[in-house]
């Protein structure tokens, strides 16, 4: 009898124990907060850098979202995400809080239901949304169909306001029960706790702030010990494979809007049903990127890409602005192979834009003179269907002009590809 009150003493204390090592492993990890999901307050030193955060955005993001409460919302994939600063002198103290909700390698369905949940989770009467080329391309080989939203948004809806499920007649969805449960109690997220803690001496450890803001700070490490050049290098090869692909365009097989046009459609609808103030703007690129487009014999359908975003945002009365450019901003020379000193200011690669050149885009859009717009002037063009063909043509003929007169480029882009 003894022995199995000891034996019961002994189970208990040891269930007691490995609740208590659940319980103290919860309680650091809440604290400590690696992913940002809880909104604990953030140290300088402790936690306030959070470079477990990155691999894990699409979950992360809406539980911001929902703390920020946004007035503005910034929207769209990874290249406005590091681009559009929510701390930008840009901002006047009306527009505050400004929340970036922009989400890397999302597709365009995904980007606009991620802006929705934002816009709900405060008083957004003001949204900014950048587009992106390849985020359009679909194989134009087969027809789009009818769409199934509720499937494509199956991986995350129940993180978001509207439309998920709930428990027990709670607000609380299974995902974000889930969520919740993984950020607390999983081994993973102990084990991203103690590199958050050990991370917060590195000045250029990867992160996302509060506001949603990525500042690109991983890109730092790879640029002082390789150069920038491998930057450009990675970046043309990753754009070069995309585009060489075959039967690739904005329409389906009969001519037809994709879903991405018709996602971008559907958002605008529902945005005007709500009286927000959206405007869409397309990603600024360096000067690689749009050769690039051309050498793939892809500038025919970069141009009926735009014409297809002015036919959807014009039936919303929507203004779209142009960022592409070929002038000081996007020619800037890469560094050359080895140099891991020059970095340069306006693009951290052709695709992805730095926040300086970020904050000469929200000059032009919320027509205000600010940062370095008070000394360079308007930068990018708001495009109309009337104007948009004498717009591409200029383009157009920028480009040539510039390959023309810089071989050098063309070269240097042949000893990527080999």
């Amino acid at each position: 009898m003894q022995r199995d009150n000891s034996h019961k003493r002994y189970v208990w204390l040891l269930a007691a124990a490995f609740l208590f090592v659940c319980l103290l492993g919860a309680v650091s990890n809440y604290l400590i907060d690696p992913y940002g999901l809880f909104g604990t307050h953030r140290i300088s030193g402790f936690n306030e850098l959070k470079p477990a955060a990155s691999e894990r955005v699409r979950v992360i993001k809406p539980y911001m979202a929902s703390r920020a409460k946004p007035k503005v919302v910034i929207g769209g994939n990874s290249r406005p995400e590091m681009g559009l600063n929510p701390r930008s002198v840009c901002w006047e103290d009306a527009d505050y809080p400004v929340f970036n909700t922009g989400i890397p390698g999302a597709d365009l369905y995904m980007q606009t239901r991620y802006v929705q949940h934002a816009v709900e989770s405060g008083q957004a009467q003001q949204v900014l949304f950048g587009v992106d080329f390849l985020d359009f391309l679909v194989d134009s080989t087969k027809a789009t169909g009818e769409i199934d939203w509720n499937r494509l948004g199956k991986s995350f809806d129940g993180r978001l306001n509207a439309g998920s499920k709930t428990v027990l007649g709670k607000s609380l969805s299974f995902q974000k029960a889930a969520d919740i449960s993984s950020g607390l109690f999983s081994l993973v997220a102990l084990g991203d706790s103690v590199m958050t803690i050990a991370s917060q001496r590195d000045e250029d450890a990867a992160t996302r702030r509060e506001d949603g803001f990525n500042p690109g700070l991983d890109y730092r490490p790879i640029i002082r010990n390789e150069g920038q050049s491998v930057l450009f290098r990675q970046k043309n090869l990753e754009v070069r494979k995309r585009l060489q692909q075959n039967d690739i365009d904005v329409l389906d097989v009969h001519g037809k809007r994709s879903m991405p046009l018709d996602a971008l459609r559907r958002f605008l609808e529902w945005a005007n049903s709500r009286g927000l103030d959206v405007v869409i703007f397309i990603n600024p690129y360096h000067s690689d990127y749009l050769i690039q487009i051309e050498l793939a014999g892809k500038w025919s359908v970069f141009e009926e890409w735009k014409r297809q975003l002015i036919i959807v945002a014009e039936e919303f009365a929507v203004p779209v602005w142009d960022f592409n450019t070929l002038d000081r901003y996007s020619t800037e020379s890469p560094p050359s192979p080895g140099d891991k000193r020059t970095e340069l200011h306006w693009f951290w690669e052709p695709a992805h834009y730095r926040h300086e050149l970020g904050d000469l885009m929200l000059s032009s859009m919320l027509n205000r003179r600010c940062g370095d717009s008070a000394m360079s002037g308007k930068f990018g063009v708001k495009i109309h269907e009337s104007s948009l063909q004498h717009h591409l043509d200029g383009l157009k003929s920028e480009l040539d002009r510039f390959i023309d007169k810089n071989p050098q480029v063309l070269k240097r882009l042949s000893g990527e590809a080999q």
